[in-house]
């Protein structure tokens, strides 16, 4: 949307500059708008321009400061991100990492994966590290395989990793454990072949 009007500029909350490139697609970067944006206040103490034979203070003027950090940039379709908080926000993921959070939760329950399904809800709550885990669960798919779930209990009771069982063998967990089951369910937690140590990891990818 273009905005014509101060109003429509106070009311924004992200702006987006359009590099025009010859005969290349254009390179849009886009910056969420902090609680700073303004049209009047300004960081200085004293700033003034000079008008008409005066100078005037700048705060009587109607000042836009454009911040010289970018949060993504898009080319050609594809989209490089530079500040994944502030992404993340402006395009509102998450709204739909809630959704999702809801939505495999409901799944767990059918599954009877867990003792206390409704717990992982409360447990990740708003919490957009555990959304966005539990969003990266619900993509992997890992929970809806019986074999994997066999094998994770195998290296939990193996491994000492803590993580609990009901008696039915369901899964049992808690505030303090809630991260634990988060990463293993999305089997992020590795071992080197070179060395055997164990590594708990953000970003995999697979070989082969």
């Amino acid at each position: 949307m273009l905005a014509n009007t101060i109003e429509q500029l106070l009311d924004s909350w992200m702006y987006v500059a359009r590099l025009d490139i010859k005969n290349k697609p254009p390179l849009y970067a886009a910056r969420r708008i902090s609680e700073a944006w303004t049209t009047k206040k300004v960081s200085q103490l004293i700033s003034m321009i000079f008008k008409d034979n005066m100078l005037i203070d700048i705060e009587q003027q109607q000042i836009f400061r454009i911040d010289g950090k970018i949060d993504f940039f898009s080319y050609d379709g594809i989209t490089f991100i530079a500040d994944k908080r502030n992404f993340e926000t402006a395009l509102n993921f998450r709204e739909g990492m809630e959704k999702n959070r809801d939505e495999i939760v409901e799944e767990f329950k059918a599954l009877k994966l867990f003792d206390n399904a409704a717990d992982v809800s409360s447990f990740v709550g708003n919490n957009i590290k555990r959304l966005r885990r539990l969003s990266q669960i619900k993509k992997s798919g890992y929970y809806k395989d019986p074999k994997f779930l066999e094998n994770l209990k195998k290296v939990n009771d193996d491994e000492n990793w803590g993580i609990k069982y009901s008696e039915t063998g369901q899964l049992l967990v808690t505030e303090d454990d809630i991260e634990t089951v988060l990463r293993v369910l999305n089997n992020d937690r590795l071992t080197s072949k070179i060395n055997a140590e164990n590594f708990d990891v953000d970003v995999k990818h697979k070989l082969g």
